[in-house]
């Protein structure tokens, strides 16, 4: 943690000028695989007395994404997203300050209660079944949001040729034979379906990135990856993290509660849950590429892709078969 108490006293007094006497207390560093987390208690002076609100400090690091190779606007995209979201009510942090400085991006949230589904110490099947309708509705009402100009602005437009055509170059430079014909495979039937109008899209959409408290979802957090696309991206990142973590029926049920609430149909072979595992896949080979060549990036993140890449292999082809 090299953000300092000064530090957040400093940002605190900047962002909310309003609240008098303030002080820090509680401040510690949050598990984080990309970027450097901080939660600590902001306590100040009202005329009933001194009150508290938990916050959360994220200073982004990694530039790691799904979309580029070198994403430098994490931090500006989560932070537009997140503030247009908030007042549309959606279960995400508010946003309380971005500011670029000497120490790099660094945006203020509100602390939303409640940890993600690892914390509950149960097998992954037995703790996300209760919670698949919840989700699948969720995601059916952001896709169905309309984001504004400043969205739109922040966010990058993906589309699945696109997408593929970039994979299949990481492929060839890093002289992946096994994994180029993957990807080949893949393209062969990129035409088999028609692109849905896009949407805004998490980026990132699985359990992982969802916090549960008291029974409940009580928010969906890292937008950084967020883009304007098809539907089908989230959905399949969500609907592979079910099946490879033994939740094949809950992956259906998830579906099926989708498909009601968005009243979407999708027509053809269920191309994106092999683009998206592809995605993962490539990434890592990327990674280990790069950690051969001394040049990997010291993020924990980093570590754990590497660490993943055969289950991210093993994955793709899964979902290769199915297209069959």
């Amino acid at each position: 943690m090299s953000t300092t108490p000064i530090d957040l006293a400093a940002l605190c007094a900047r962002a909310f000028p309003e609240r008098p006497r303030q002080h820090i207390e509680g401040e510690r560093a949050l598990p984080s695989r990309q970027h450097e987390m901080v939660a600590f208690d902001l306590w100040w002076d009202t005329p009933v007395g001194e009150v508290n609100e938990p916050l959360i400090l994220r200073r982004y690091i990694s530039t790691l994404s799904w979309w580029r190779p070198d994403d430098l606007g994490k931090a500006q995209r989560e932070a537009t997203i997140l503030k247009w979201l908030h007042e549309e009510g959606f279960p995400v942090p508010a946003v309380y300050a971005r500011e670029f400085g000497p120490a790099g991006d660094v945006v203020l949230f509100s602390r939303l209660p409640g940890q993600d589904w690892s914390a509950e110490g149960r097998p992954f099947p037995e703790v996300v079944r209760p919670h698949v309708e919840r989700f699948a509705h969720l995601l059916a009402w952001l896709h169905s949001l309309q984001p504004p100009d400043e969205v739109r602005a922040v966010v990058p437009l993906v589309t699945l040729p696109a997408a593929l055509a970039s994979l299949i170059a990481l492929a060839a430079q890093l002289g992946s034979h096994e994994l180029q014909t993957a990807i080949e495979q893949a393209m062969s039937r990129m035409y088999d379906i028609r692109e849905a109008q896009p949407v805004l899209v998490h980026g990132d959409c699985h359990f992982s990135n969802v916090l549960l408290h008291e029974g409940r979802i009580s928010g969906l957090v890292d937008w950084e990856y967020s883009a304007l696309g098809d539907p089908r991206w989230d959905i399949a990142n969500a609907y592979m993290q079910l099946v490879d973590f033994d939740a094949a029926e809950a992956a259906d049920e998830f579906l099926a509660i989708y498909l009601k609430y968005s009243g979407r149909e999708f027509e053809g072979p269920p191309l994106y849950n092999a683009v998206a595992s592809l995605q993962q896949w490539a990434l890592s080979e990327w990674l280990i590429h790069q950690d051969q060549a001394g040049k990997l990036s010291p993020f924990a993140l980093a570590r754990d892709l590497m660490a993943m890449r055969d289950v991210y292999r093993r994955r793709a082809v899964m979902a290769l078969r199915w297209l069959e």
